[in-house]
Parts: structure tokens; sequence; C-alpha cells
């Protein structure tokens, strides 16, 4: 722990220094998912507060699922990076707040998954295309007849956007699919169409076919946002299956 907080104003904004000093941290990668963090007692001396002000830290962290504090004699606080589920829980909290729909995340999709198709075919990598593609070999092998495996599925989506090469619109690709995910609670049956139209996409990112691409990619969400409306009310507002 490198985090030296001197400060010593009330309590509860001690805790949320010490907070942000290991959430820091976290974030930045200086500690690990599933490192423990040193004893108590070390913390206290290394932070220089007091036992009340670090505990009411370790309950905002807590909170953020940022640690898990084992208690007892065999206890300790081990560290978790942040989670694209998390977030997701989080921005599908203010979301409901701004009464936002379901249909209104589709439309976000909408706008972040065509341009990154645009951005492969116009790059052509061969080795994006060639895991995209082997991603859709796994979905044929899983695929019999009946349901798709939710992963892949997801899979595919996500690493099309990642792939495109942004880390920050990577991250809202990521969040989208959570919410939609989290939404239709993996409900989502899928058909050999559907991995044909992912086969048929990987086909024209290798030709480098930037507008043909862009165009099936666009037809493809409207065709799975028109199966979802079949089953769901596409103007209801968000929420994510606990």
């Amino acid at each position: 722990m490198s985090a030296q907080p001197t400060t010593s104003p009330s309590a509860p904004n001690a805790a949320s220094v010490v907070a942000a000093a290991i959430r820091k941290q976290i974030v930045m990668g200086e500690l690990s998912e599933g490192e423990l963090l040193p004893s108590e007692a070390e913390l206290l001396k290394q932070l220089k507060v007091s036992r009340p002000t670090l505990r009411q830290a370790f309950r905002i962290l807590e909170a953020e699922h940022l640690i898990t504090v084992q208690r007892g004699s065999r206890g300790g606080t081990t560290v978790h990076r942040p989670s694209g589920r998390l977030a997701a829980r989080y921005l599908s909290d203010l979301l409901q707040y701004r009464r936002v729909s379901i249909g209104d995340v589709f439309r976000a999709r909408m706008m972040i998954e065509p341009a990154a198709v645009a951005q492969l075919a116009r790059h052509r990598d061969d080795a994006a295309i060639a895991e995209l593609s082997r991603i859709v070999a796994a979905q044929r092998l899983s695929n019999q007849g009946t349901r798709l495996t939710a992963g892949l599925e997801e899979n595919f989506h996500v690493r099309l956007v990642e792939l495109a090469g942004n880390a920050t619109i990577a991250e809202y690709g990521k969040l989208v699919h959570h919410l939609i995910n989290g939404y239709l609670n993996c409900d989502f049956d899928s058909s050999a169409d559907i991995i044909d139209a992912h086969d048929r996409l990987v086909h024209l990112l290798s030709a480098g076919a930037v507008h043909a691409a862009t165009e099936h990619w666009r037809q493809h969400l409207d065709a799975v946002r028109d199966i979802v409306a079949e089953k769901h009310d596409m103007d209801g507002l968000l929420s994510l299956t606990p």
C-alpha cells in the first residue's frame, strides 16, 4: 500500500479519503484481483487514521464490491477488480431513474456496433477477422438446433467492438450488452440464421467491404430487435434481473 492520507477531518470525510486512495490503487492495477490487503494494524500504521475511519472506508469499498472483508481470526480483506456487470447495474439504476426504455438501449447498440464494423472493414486486420471467425465456428459447434450458448453470443458482439481498437467505446459496448442481457435474463432464443449473419459479417470484413458490412450489420441488429420486440415491450422501462 503506497497511499498515505494524513488528513484528519471529520470521520466520514476521512473515510472517503481512505476509500478513494485504496480505490485508486485497485483501478490502476496496483492491487490485483484476489490480493489480500495488509492487516488492519498495518493499514492503521501506514494510513495514519483511526480504526473507525478505516472500517468505514472498508464499508464504502465493500458496498462498491471492490473488496470483501472476511472477519475473524482467519479473516482478511480481499481485492476485487471493477466489474463490467457491476458498472451496468449502476448505469441501469441511473437509466431507470431517467426512465429510459430498453428500446433506447438497443438504439445505443445501433450507434456503436455498425461504427465498429466500418472501422474493422477499413483496416482488415487479419488477426481480428481470424478471432471473429473462431467465435463463429464455436457458435456453430455449440448450437444443436435449440439454443446458442449465451456467452458465445455476447462474446461475438463484445469482441466485435473491442477489436475496432477504441478502448473507451469498447467499454460502452460492454455496458450496453450487459444491460441488454440483464434485461432479457439471457432468454434470447437463437437460430442458425443468427450464426449465419455473424459468418456473413466476417466474410464482408475479410473482403474490406465497408458499406456492405455496415449495412449488413444494421439489418441484422434490426432483425434481432424485432425478435426481441415479439416478447418484450421495447417502450418498457429498463430493468435488470437481480
